[in-house]
């Protein structure tokens, strides 16, 4: 019931907080945004390459998503208003999340990218001709499913960090063990709620989008890259309502969840600070 009550406390306040959330969001989307146009330039035109690999453009995209989340968490556990969002970018706070977001979306892609590696790996033969696709289906999903877990159980964990940073000013990692400590299984499922109210709500997002022909709107051509910048933004800005759902769901929701760590932890430290 707990658990249930986090995740619908965290989808309560992303729907009364929608407004606000989009403040927070708005600004460092479009920052980043402008940053992973600017990469694409410098990459496509003036390296004349391919575009650029996802991790590079998660590493771009990190601190714009660090100042984001520290914004949310200001808000969800001391009732901050966004009022000055500049502030945030150049805060130690932000410089210091940053190398956490980066760790967190690269473990994210290698993860995502587990399956079908363990699965050429350990299942599929030399000659996948000699192999029916059908009998590698469970093995598949299976691996499907354990990479769920496992960014499950590490968003949960990096984001605990940011938590500490926002709190603390810098990533205490004894402070973020007595956190996760406190409920690890109840925080696991938080988090799996968290992911699956993030993948229902992608998987609708972008199936709308396919059907507005929002996917259409990416640019073509590669070399000049530049002269396509403007359908690349446009393309980048009919994605903004989705990228805004996933980041304002799963941050309320985990949000929530350490906001309540936090005053349990406080509650369980005050009797011994009481001087008699």
């Amino acid at each position: 019931m707990v658990v249930l009550d986090v995740a619908l406390a965290g989808v309560v306040r992303t729907i009364a907080g929608l407004p606000r959330l989009l403040v927070i969001y708005g600004l460092p989307w479009l920052l980043g945004t402008i940053a992973l146009l600017i990469l694409d330039v410098v990459v496509q035109d003036q390296l004349r390459l391919a575009p650029a690999p996802e991790w590079a453009r998660n590493i771009v995209w990190a601190p714009f998503s660090a100042a984001a989340y520290l914004m949310l968490l200001r808000w969800v556990l001391d009732g901050a208003s966004p009022t000055r969002p500049l502030n945030t970018f150049v805060a130690r706070e932000t410089w210091l999340a940053a190398p956490i977001v980066g760790l967190w979306f690269l473990a994210h892609i290698a993860i995502s990218h587990a399956p079908f590696d363990l699965l050429q790996w350990l299942v599929l033969s030399a000659d996948v001709r000699d192999y029916r696709w059908e009998d590698a289906l469970p093995y598949y999903f299976a691996f499907v499913l354990a990479a769920w877990f496992i960014k499950s159980a590490l968003a949960a964990w990096f984001f605990g960090l940011i938590v500490v940073v926002a709190r603390c000013g810098w990533p205490d990692i004894r402070e973020h063990w007595r956190l996760l400590r406190l409920h690890p299984v109840r925080l696991l499922l938080i988090s799996l709620l968290a992911a699956a109210a993030v993948d229902g709500a992608r998987i609708l997002g972008s199936q709308v989008l396919g059907w507005l022909g929002a996917y259409q709107l990416a640019p073509r051509g590669m070399i000049p890259w530049r002269a396509n910048i403007g359908w690349a933004f446009l393309a980048d800005l009919a994605e903004l309502p989705l990228q805004f759902l996933e980041f304002a769901i799963e941050g309320c929701i985990l949000a929530e969840a350490y906001r309540r760590l936090l005053a349990e932890r406080n509650a369980a430290r005050s009797p011994a600070d009481v001087k008699v």
